[in-house]
């Protein structure tokens, strides 16, 4: 099970008094680093593993290039295309609508191509079920007293019973 460590910021976008969870990471796995484990108790060489998937990684990207949703292993991640737009009426001081926002002043000329991604339902209770949540102060990166969940809320991720602090020893 992981213990992952979370800060809480202000969320200046909306205004005073709102605040949203900031997860701090355990660490970062480089790609060759995940290559060598993959291959543990197997016969495959590393070089093999980190030349296979390279290769398979070069397919999906040049399938998302084409515009088709790609899938990194069963039940785990899918990719797609996406693309951010928005219009929304326009405003003036008193809230009174001066142009109103139409289908048809959404276009691609206005947005940004991105790629999404989904993780498979089942992974995520997966995850959700076997992740706990500590608190800790953003700068000194010190547990908070009573905001550690050992229990994940019975699987649901989240919630669960409070214990106290660790020895709070930072990141």
């Amino acid at each position: 099970m992981a213990k992952v460590k979370y800060f809480a910021r202000e969320n200046t976008r909306m205004g005073r008094h709102s605040f949203y969870a900031v997860p701090l990471p355990n660490g970062t796995l480089e790609f060759n680093e995940l290559c060598i484990e993959a291959c543990e108790n197997t016969s495959i060489e590393p070089t093999l593993m980190k030349s296979a998937v390279s290769l398979f990684m070069a397919v999906v990207q040049r399938n998302l290039l084409k515009g088709h949703r790609t899938q990194l292993g069963e039940d785990f991640i899918t990719l797609y295309p996406n693309i951010s737009v928005s219009v929304k009426d326009e405003v003036d001081e008193h809230g009174n609508v001066i142009k109103e926002a139409t289908a048809k002043m959404l276009t691609a000329a206005h947005a940004k191509s991105t790629l999404g991604a989904t993780v498979h339902p089942k992974f995520s209770a997966e995850f959700a079920s076997k992740v706990s949540w500590q608190k800790v102060d953003e700068k000194s990166g010190i547990a908070v007293e009573d905001d550690i969940v050992d229990d994940n809320n019975n699987g649901q991720g989240g919630g669960g019973t409070v214990t106290p602090p660790d020895d709070g020893g930072g990141f």
